[in-house]
């Protein structure tokens, strides 16, 4: 996942709705409900755009991990629902929930009113916004101390319009994430505004101790997660509801997120 498909896709007002669904890893293909039963076991069939840190499955398998991935799945385990998967563009996941090709959507989805039009959304999951990227010997604690600054973003997202209203002395821009992050730790740019939640994971798959994000920190492009369902499936939308509730009381809830390189802050 690029931070372009993250900002001008997952977390733009409304994503684009194609009217084909691209089909990836499904066991579910027949009209109607995703729904089944299999003795008293209900499946649920997720849809996921495959998209890391947030849910997303490796080697083609029928698990999915990730950050709403495992919430999910902890969901699941406490209903004694068995989950299957569903990949398409991430574009096309309402269209795929509204042909019944899955049952809900859970891939780190911003609730906005345009996309509450279309299906419902469970209560909140958790926040997720932009991370303020700086090297790691840097005192700067806010966006306000950009001012004067060099600072840099990905080219493509909505980083690069951002960063010049920020009163910067000059801005530079990367095609990719890589190369940001090593303006940064090389200190060609003072700062860097990208996704958090991307970034934190890839430190936690590879710590780089030149450079760390601002915590805490206030994102300017806050967003609400949450999983959708269609208009009229209104049990699944309380199940979900009451097993959410109950997983935030636990300690999984803070430990997925922390897993995944989120903290309290981002608790919802």
């Amino acid at each position: 996942m690029n931070i372009k498909d993250t900002l001008l896709g997952r977390r733009a007002v409304l994503a684009g709705v194609a009217a084909a669904v691209v089909v990836g890893v499904s066991a579910c293909s027949t009209a109607g409900t995703a729904s089944s039963t299999g003795g008293s076991q209900k499946t649920i069939t997720v849809a996921t755009s495959n998209d890391a840190p947030f849910s997303f499955t490796e080697g083609g398998g029928d698990t999915l991990k990730g950050i709403d991935g495992e919430m999910i799945n902890a969901i699941a385990e406490a209903k004694g629902w068995k989950v299957e998967v569903f990949v398409t563009d991430f574009n096309t996941l309402i269209s795929a929930l509204q042909a019944k090709k899955a049952d809900v959507i859970v891939d780190a989805m911003y609730i906005t009113d345009e996309r509450k039009k279309q299906i419902n959304f469970t209560d909140p999951w958790y926040t997720e916004g932009e991370g303020l990227l700086v090297p790691a010997d840097s005192d700067i604690k806010t966006r306000d101390d950009l001012s004067g600054k060099v600072v840099g973003a990905q080219t493509g997202t909505a980083f690069a319009d951002f960063i010049k209203t920020l009163g910067a002395k000059d801005t530079k821009f990367f095609d990719s994430q890589a190369a940001l992050v090593a303006a940064v730790a090389n200190k060609q740019v003072d700062a860097a505004i990208t996704d958090s939640a991307v970034l934190a994971y890839s430190f936690k798959q590879n710590p780089n101790p030149k450079v760390k994000l601002v915590s805490p920190y206030t994102p300017h492009f806050p967003g609400t997660i949450g999983a959708g369902v269609r208009k009229d499936d209104t049990q699944l939308l309380d199940d979900l509801n009451s097993g959410l509730a109950d997983l935030k009381k636990s300690p999984k809830y803070l430990e997925i997120l922390k897993k995944y390189g989120l903290d309290e802050s981002n608790e919802k």
